[in-house]
């Protein structure tokens, strides 16, 4: 595995040319695993993939997803690949308010995994700008699942170190299990990201995903 993210890393830079929402690990435009309460534009579409190895075990997966600014303040998508192993899952966000000032405030309620049996997911967040370079989200996440209705808190930051850099953090919940993770955005240009992340970081090695990803825009 560690050789295909070698290979990986090395086709992404090459290829690159022409983002500032950029889709989670599992779809959303957001942080690593959580949606956030920004968006792509209208007419605009982001695709991303992620490759995830837990330390070369054999248990390594890849996710390809898509998002696009469809109407006035909605974003559908989808994503797929080995993991959900249901399918190709439907993801759907639509912003609810947005202030005019210099630090905005932005809410935004959506939709995960609408063609899952089990793990169908609505959700509620809202996404502050703060002064020099610090974004914070803050939300709620409900799960419906099979026999009961899995809630839980959700949240995360992201820190503007430069043009090109950014560093992220959040968590989330299900079945009253938290995971926290982290992990780093390199912009190649203002459209193109590679993206490296940590996935529950705070739990035995075992658990511990790392990943590695790109993520592309482009206006239709």
């Amino acid at each position: 595995m560690k050789r295909l993210f070698f290979v990986f890393l090395i086709l992404i830079i090459a290829i690159s040319t022409h983002i500032a929402a950029s889709p989670t690990i599992y779809g959303p435009s957001g942080l690593i695993t959580i949606p956030t309460a920004e968006s792509v534009s209208f007419k605009e579409m982001n695709l991303g993939v992620d490759l995830m190895s837990t330390n070369g075990d054999g248990d390594d997966s890849w996710l390809y997803k898509m998002n696009l600014g469809t109407f006035q303040n909605w974003e559908l998508g989808f994503v797929g690949g080995k993991v959900p192993t249901e399918g190709v899952f439907i993801n759907a966000k639509y912003y609810l308010m947005s202030n005019n000032e210099r630090f905005p405030v932005s809410i935004a309620i959506g939709l995960e995994r609408l063609t899952s049996e089990t793990d169908t997911g609505v959700y509620m967040v809202a996404s502050k700008k703060f002064q020099g370079g610090l974004n914070g989200h803050i939300g709620f996440r409900a799960i419906f699942g099979p026999d009961e209705l899995d809630p839980s808190i959700m949240g995360g930051v992201e820190y503007i170190v430069s043009n090109q850099i950014s560093l992220l953090a959040d968590f989330s919940g299900e079945r009253k299990v938290y995971t926290v993770n982290a992990g780093l955005n390199y912009y190649i240009n203002p459209e193109f990201i590679v993206r490296f992340a940590v996935l529950d970081f705070m739990n035995s090695k075992e658990s511990v995903y790392y990943s590695v990803g790109t993520s592309y825009s482009l206006f239709l």
